[in-house]
């Protein structure tokens, strides 16, 4: 697996003409686990992310999570679930993804068939390189309602419109009143204040302007 060994090293490798059942076999065997994979119909690129970009991600879905325990909202976090679908030759794992409104159809199953099953209310992407944008159709191709996007500075919000495009949003629809000034403000103190300070800070804002 001499590929995903370049992957794990840091490199970005985007190979052409990748079948399917070659996909899900560098997909599927442990010295890959690490490794962020994207196909789209024969294209393969494979990276393995960065420390910023675990540290943000983690954190940004450390937020969404305190805002649901906060408001008694149930969500089902996937992460960096591996979304695939043979009949679209298209497979994902966003940096972080949640199930919102069909959590209540989902939460029991440990499996899914996103052929069968919904794919995740809302999927976030962690953009420090400028890729999300080339990662948007395969969100769309399998109907992903809600696409956040955090460039390292600013948190964009796009939903799926009846044409099958993102378009953006002031607010998310998964979380209508979760404040995105306060989340991306928060965000931006990454490396300046450590994280459980920031997530207590977020629950004592939440306390004092929504919940109180």
């Amino acid at each position: 697996m001499a590929i995903a060994e370049q992957a794990l090293s840091g490199q970005r490798v985007v190979l052409h003409g990748v079948p399917w059942a070659t996909y899900v076999a560098l997909r599927d065997v442990p010295q890959s686990r690490n490794v962020r994979m994207t196909y789209n119909r024969g294209e393969l690129e494979m990276i393995s992310p960065s420390k910023r970009h675990e540290v943000c991600a983690h954190l940004l879905g450390r937020l969404i999570e305190a805002w649901s325990e906060e408001l008694h909202i149930d969500i089902q976090s996937c992460r960096a679930m591996t979304c695939r679908r043979e009949d679209l030759e298209r497979g994902f794992e966003p940096d972080n993804s949640y199930y919102v409104k069909h959590e209540p159809q989902v939460w029991q199953k440990m499996e899914l068939d996103l052929s069968v099953d919904p794919p995740p209310d809302l999927a976030i992407e962690i953009d420090l390189s400028g890729e999300t944008f080339k990662k948007m159709p395969l969100c769309a191709a399998f109907g992903v309602p809600e696409l956040w996007r955090y460039d390292g500075q600013t948190l964009e919000v796009y939903e799926l419109n009846s044409a099958g495009q993102y378009e953006p949003r002031p607010s998310s629809a998964s979380f209508p009143r979760l404040p995105l000034s306060e989340v991306q403000r928060l965000m931006g103190q990454v490396g300046d204040v450590r994280e459980n300070m920031l997530i207590r800070s977020f629950r004592t804002w939440i306390r004092e302007h929504v919940t109180k």
